[in-house]
């Protein structure tokens, strides 16, 4: 008998593993197919729709009642604000929208559509054969999912209604009368599947066949609120403290209004009652449901006013870190209230640009670091990355400076502006992409040739020669960030003049490798690199005389 018994509880352990799989595949399949349909917009839904607190719970409901998944709306918040096209206070209303929109699965669960599983996964399956009407075949992908969620859910009510008269599983019950114990079970449950959306359909499942009271489920599901946030926080490690501020207002917003909810829970409990009577069909899955839902519609009135100074409490917890928030693209110059005066913006953009030059001028000064250094070094600002990290964090922010000031000139010369000063405004926007075109010589050749651990095996008389060449650049660059600033003809013609014999230094440096070659193996195997940092720094010299023969023409009159 006992061998029956075991027999049976693993069969129906198996079943409801089994049911389990199949309902998570669905909700994969779903969220995959309304993604598809929303061809990627939630992100610039989510960037456009965050004008005020309400607006940015709004959005972060429709958005999760969109892809069902809060945990993906979570990511893509995390990825909105790393990138900086949302700041972190904008999206605070969106995690609490994102907890709104994330119960209406739970509402649809408690309606038991189980038996409509297989007929709807098989009318999705074949509408998503139709290739060429792309509506219909999302459609039939979106169906043939939620056939897979609910064919999952009428498997784990089959498995677990033996559990109803299982004394073991009683006597678990029996253990988790302590709400607390309930809420960290539901926690680490939800964090192992990683689904809120799947653990409260586990619990109504378990509601539906009558092994599960009220009592014992809504603190399951706090702990489920809780820990959702599992995903937010993978999501968020390595990320700027902005981004990671996201996780730990999810996390604060969940923990809080589960411990107020506690506190509360008997009068809670009797509200729900109230609202759904058990003794209507579905009574008890349909408490869990409403419990769910309404549970974290109260959060929003209750933190919506208080978000600003939730925010500074975040900020407090977590502060911004000075050479984090340093290695992040930003303007420093530019703005748009001196738009209305153009000789005004024309000047804080030269002044954008000079600083743009000045970067090109640190990136310039680190170049032959990892190369000729013996080691891959430290950044001499931000002594945490490695200089070739420190290399293309500038790049990344002339890219990005580069955009900003050619964007902002555009806009000074639609302003009825003199002559002058159109010449001078598409000057700095020469100047700018000469620039960051320098910038994209520097990444090439660590492309070409990743710095760190690498084995370089120069020649000490090959290091000096860089040097040698690299100092001169250094100097020209230098001299072209005063040149910006004043817009000078003469300071151009003097960074002209410094560069005039640098195309018989660097034949002469060329010839003399060469000559190495012939008598030393080890100036062989270094040949590539050796001959691509000369390039790299020819380029280098180029850039930096297109930009002095720029400001001259411009000073001419010819630009």
């Amino acid at each position: 008998m006992e061998n029956m018994q075991s027999q049976s509880l693993l069969s129906n352990l198996l079943l409801f593993a089994g049911g389990l799989a199949v309902f998570l595949l669905g909700m994969k399949s779903l969220n995959a197919g309304l993604r598809k349909a929303s061809s990627g917009k939630i992100a610039g839904w989510l960037a456009t729709i965050t004008g005020n607190s309400f607006s940015a719970l709004l959005s972060g409901a429709v958005a999760t009642v969109a892809v069902q998944s809060s945990s993906m709306v979570m990511l893509t918040l995390i990825g909105l604000v790393q990138s900086r096209i949302l700041t972190f206070s904008q999206s605070l209303g969106v995690v609490l929208g994102a907890e709104i929109g994330t119960t209406t699965m739970a509402q649809l669960i408690a309606f038991s559509p189980g038996e409509l599983g297989l007929p709807l996964f098989a009318l999705g399956f074949f509408l998503s054969l139709l290739r060429r009407n792309r509506v219909v075949s999302l459609f039939g992908e979106v169906l043939s999912g939620l056939g897979l969620l609910f064919f999952g859910l009428k498997l784990m009510g089959v498995a677990v209604a033996p559990l109803q008269s299982s004394e073991p599983f009683l006597a678990i019950l029996t253990t988790l009368e302590n709400p607390l114990l309930c809420v960290l079970a539901g926690a680490v449950m939800t964090a192992l599947i990683q689904s809120s959306g799947a653990f409260v359909a586990i619990l109504i499942t378990l509601a539906q066949q009558g092994t599960l009271t009220l009592e014992v489920a809504v603190p399951l599901m706090f702990g489920a609120n809780i820990g959702t946030c599992i995903t937010a926080a993978i999501g968020s490690a390595g990320s700027v403290r902005p981004a990671r501020r996201v996780f730990l207002a999810q996390l604060m917003f969940n923990v809080t209004y589960v411990i107020l909810f506690l506190i509360f829970l008997p009068p809670w409990l009797d509200l729900i009652r109230a609202i759904s009577p058990s003794d209507a069909a579905g009574g008890l899955a349909r408490q869990i449901a409403n419990a769910h839902t309404f549970s974290n519609l109260f959060m929003a009135p209750l933190f919506l006013p208080f978000l600003p100074q939730f925010g500074r409490l975040l900020v407090k917890l977590l502060p911004d870190d000075p050479e984090e928030t340093g290695r992040i693209p930003a303007v420093w110059h530019l703005r748009d209230s001196a738009l209305a005066t153009p000789e005004v913006a024309v000047g804080l953009a030269r002044l954008e640009v000079s600083r743009m030059n000045k970067i090109l001028g640190r990136m310039s000064r680190a170049l032959p670091e990892p190369f000729i250094g013996g080691g891959p070094g430290r950044d001499l600002v931000y002594s945490r990355l490695p200089v070739s990290e420190g290399l293309l964090m500038r790049e990344e922010k002339l890219d990005f400076l580069e955009k900003k000031v050619t964007a902002y000139l555009i806009r000074v010369m639609q302003e009825a502006v003199a002559e002058p000063l159109i010449r001078e405004a598409a000057a700095l926007m020469a100047l700018a992409k000469d620039i960051e075109a320098a910038g994209d010589v520097v990444e090439t050749l660590l492309a070409d040739f990743p710095a760190d651990g690498f084995d370089n095996g120069l020649t000490s008389e090959g290091k000096r020669e860089i040097a040698q060449l690299h100092e001169q650049v250094c100097r020209e660059i230098a001299a072209m960030s005063l040149a910006i600033e004043e817009m000078s003809p003469r300071r151009a013609l003097a960074v002209l003049d410094e560069g005039k014999n640098f195309k018989h230094l660097l034949l002469e440096l060329g010839f003399s490798h060469m000559r190495r070659i012939r008598i030393r193996p080890e100036s062989e195997r270094t040949h590539d690199l050796h001959m691509e940092l000369l390039r790299a720094l020819e380029a280098l010299h180029h850039q930096t005389r297109s930009m002095a023969r720029t400001i001259i023409r411009a000073a001419d009159g010819k630009g």
